[in-house]
């Protein structure tokens, strides 16, 4: 203790420190004690053996006073989140560069590491911060991994800084029209902007499942704007059946984020009556986002096929054993080419069968890995794709109508 104490005298002999920042040399010392209490304790002591250690003032050589306007950037915080729903925080300094020199040299001359002075300032603005809050009625608690909102305080420029994290909502839709997109396609013309090609609409296709979902989430959270995340997508004129494809609506800038997901399912999903259905809506962190995008899930197709020449049944089911049991190697498809990387990936088919509807047609139902491209495991895409139904079948075929059946994977489980 008289080594801690020895130092303490020193460091105040040669600057002039608040009790915060003389306390925050000695974080480790005093168990339960903020760094102001901690620094006044060691002024206390060292002034009943040493008459020249004066008391804490406001103008320290380090913060340069910082300390002292604590509550002045609380307020600010305060009225920065007015009218914002919100439970958690997180708060954030952009600190001098001439406090950070000038601590790293103090720690470095007298061997004491301490806590730095971000920490602290961070913590007692959010500590007072909060409790403004909760003596208006709302209660709120930090959040160091996914705030949702963060206010950032840049103490060179004297300015605050509010961040409105997304609000996150999962579901599972089911599209039952052949012409939707799952998200809004820009006009290839005009690029967005609006022509006579696309009727000054900007959009190649009039509606998507992004558009038939996301206004009255966007109405409700008063957000700027949203993003869609889609557990991969079907092609435009494939249905998607079963129990619906797994998405997230990321809701930007929400201001309110309490939603009745109930009755909001509902309106969705009467206004979009014979076009699209959403159902299991619910709130999720954005982790689940990555595990959308990374979860390559299993698939189950159906598909209607159509044969150049005739086959018989025999020759399709003898296919579909070859099918199942070799691995496919498939190159980027021709049609998605302009938009994904020219890579051959390997995937398998899980599951195959079917049946002739007639001896140039076929109904068949495939579960595969997931990343296989159903309509080129069926035509070889110019031999992009082996093995492939054509060409086991030495016929040219091609699927007409396509439906995924489900989407197969735990996307809600970290």
């Amino acid at each position: 203790m008289s080594i801690l104490l020895e130092k303490a005298r020193q460091l105040l002999t040669e600057r002039e420190l608040c009790d915060h920042c003389l306390g925050r040399f000695f974080s480790a010392l005093g168990s339960g004690l903020r760094n102001r209490e901690r620094g006044y304790a060691l002024r206390v002591v060292l002034q009943m053996e040493d008459r020249s250690i004066g008391r804490a003032q406001n103008h320290c050589a380090l913060c340069r006073g910082a300390f002292a306007h604590v509550s002045e950037w609380a307020e600010r915080a305060v009225t920065a989140v007015s009218g914002l729903e919100f439970d958690t925080y997180l708060m954030g300094t952009r600190v001098p560069a001439e406090i950070e020199s000038v601590e790293q040299a103090l720690q470095q001359r007298f061997g004491l590491r301490g806590e730095p002075f971000k920490q602290e300032f961070n913590r007692e603005v959010g500590r007072l911060f909060g409790t403004l809050l909760a003596e208006r009625g709302h209660p709120v608690r930090v959040d160091f991994r996914e705030p949702q909102i963060v206010l950032l305080m840049d103490l060179e420029k004297s300015e605050l800084t509010l961040q409105v994290h997304s609000l996150f909502i999962y579901g599972r839709y089911k599209k039952f029209v052949r012409t939707i997109p799952q998200t809004k396609w820009p006009c290839r013309a005009c690029r967005g902007r609006g022509c006579r090609a696309c009727d000054f609409t900007g959009k190649t296709y009039p509606e998507s499942v992004e558009e038939l979902i996301s206004p009255p989430l966007l109405r409700e959270t008063h957000g700027s704007g949203t993003a869609f995340h889609g557990a991969g997508r079907e092609d435009i004129d494939a249905l998607m059946l079963g129990s619906g494809r797994p998405f997230v609506i990321e809701i930007k800038e929400p201001k309110v984020r309490t939603l009745p997901l109930e009755s909001l399912q509902r309106e969705i999903n009467e206004r979009a009556a014979g076009k699209i259905e959403v159902s299991q809506l619910q709130f999720v962190t954005s982790s689940v986002v990555e595990r959308l995008k990374n979860c390559e899930a299993e698939k189950i197709y159906e598909a209607r096929v159509r044969f150049s020449q005739a086959i018989h049944a025999a020759c399709l089911q003898e296919a579909f054993a070859t099918l199942l049991k070799t691995p496919i190697q498939q190159r980027t498809p021709q049609r998605v080419s302009h938009r994904r990387a020219d890579l051959v990936r390997t995937r398998r088919v899980l599951e195959i069968s079917g049946e002739l509807i007639s001896p140039t047609e076929a109904l068949i139902k495939v579960h595969s890995e997931g990343g296989l491209y159903i309509k080129e495991l069926v035509s070889g895409d110019d031999g992009r794709t082996q093995p492939s139904l054509s060409e086991l079948l030495q016929t040219p075929a091609e699927v007409t109508e396509l439906n995924v059946l489900e989407v197969i994977g735990d996307f809600l489980s970290p």
